[in-house]
């Protein structure tokens, strides 16, 4: 089943069958990444017998195939699957197999562009929360019109959110951002309707109360607007606000550019305007592409978790790895359960 077994560098589980455009993008992806960093090994998980035939077609040479190693999983988890499949009826489904891979240190981070429900609860329930985490966050890096990124998490793992659960994203996020994107002292704030402190619900504000307590920069309240102007460098919410948030975002960008496609191509003018304006469209896009992120980590498990869109091509597959390699090289999750447990009263 082997196709060179990895032996030293940073081992990454890839979840080939994951994701709308897969196995073609993931494989493609893998390829890339592989070719772009040397110390890289990669877990090829799914079905051996649609993986294997098409890997010469994309690209793998035999260098390259002595950094990977397929692992067979005989299912995949689709859209129509509940979350919860794969603690039963699809256990050997591609995510689970992955995230099996990360519990018994044969892979330090999994990463997977499939059903983002049965990939958190892979990651929670497989790999594991960490000591002191009541629920892990899915964060998403955003780019803000300074040029900085914002860590916005929760956006979907959790859907109802307590106030110490909003304080323990914060502190996640945080470290993410120090660690990972290398901010100093990270700007935190909690997301509310405004930035006075006696603004938002009874969980926001006793959230911030706590936030307040703790050895972080914590900023206070933070409005829709400061998700995009980079006064914040971490915004704490629930998971069903940061979903909504993360979701519209998505669709505004697609529309402002699908709508100045459409005006730049309305007559000869605007055509030649739009061939002038191209450069700098393109740079502006480059920087609302969610591809150039590749994925969402999942902070709070005993590992590295990245979970991508599932529309997501080769070169958001491609940074989805690289995000997962940043964390691993970075020991995430170790940080994170440093700072959890040095910050937050344990139960």
């Amino acid at each position: 089943m082997s196709s060179g077994r990895p032996v030293d560098g940073h081992r990454i589980a890839l979840d080939v069958m994951g994701g709308d455009f897969a196995p073609q993008a993931t494989l493609q992806g893998a390829r890339e990444a592989l070719e772009a960093w040397p110390g890289l090994r990669l877990l090829l998980v799914g079905n051996e017998g649609i993986i294997r035939p098409q890997l010469a077609s994309r690209g793998f040479t035999p260098e390259l195939l002595a950094r990977v190693e397929l692992v067979h999983a005989f299912h995949t988890v689709v859209m129509e699957d509940k979350a919860t499949c794969i603690l039963k009826e699809k256990k050997d489904s591609s995510i689970r197999v992955a995230a099996q891979l990360v519990r018994e240190g044969q892979a330090q981070g999994v990463v997977s562009m499939g059903h983002t429900g049965a990939a958190m609860v892979a990651s929670s329930l497989v790999i594991g929360k960490l000591d002191g985490v009541d629920r892990p966050a899915l964060a998403s890096v955003l780019p803000s019109m300074k040029g900085t990124p914002t860590v916005l998490l929760d956006v979907g793992a959790n859907v109802g959110s307590r106030a110490e659960h909003i304080a323990q994203f914060a502190v996640m996020g945080s470290v993410y951002a120090e660690e990972v994107l290398g901010v100093e002292r990270p700007r935190v704030g909690v997301l509310s309707v405004g930035e006075e402190d006696g603004k938002g619900t009874d969980v926001t504000k006793e959230a911030s109360a706590m936030l307040r307590q703790l050895d972080i920069r914590f900023e206070g309240n933070a409005e829709g607007r400061d998700i995009w102007n980079g006064n914040f460098d971490v915004i704490a919410c629930d998971g069903f606000v940061g979903n909504v948030v993360l979701k519209s975002s998505e669709a505004l960008a697609e529309g402002i550019f699908g709508g100045l496609r459409d005006s730049f191509m309305e007559s000869p003018l605007t055509k030649f305007a739009g061939l002038l304006a191209r450069p700098a469209l393109k740079r502006f896009k480059q920087k609302l592409d969610y591809t150039e992120y590749g994925g969402a980590p999942l902070l709070g498990v005993k590992g590295v978790s990245i979970i991508g869109h599932g529309r997501s091509d080769a070169k958001a597959v491609r940074n989805a790895i690289r995000a997962a390699l940043r964390a691993v090289e970075h020991r995430l999750h170790e940080r994170i359960q440093e700072r959890v447990a040095l910050l937050l009263p344990q139960g």
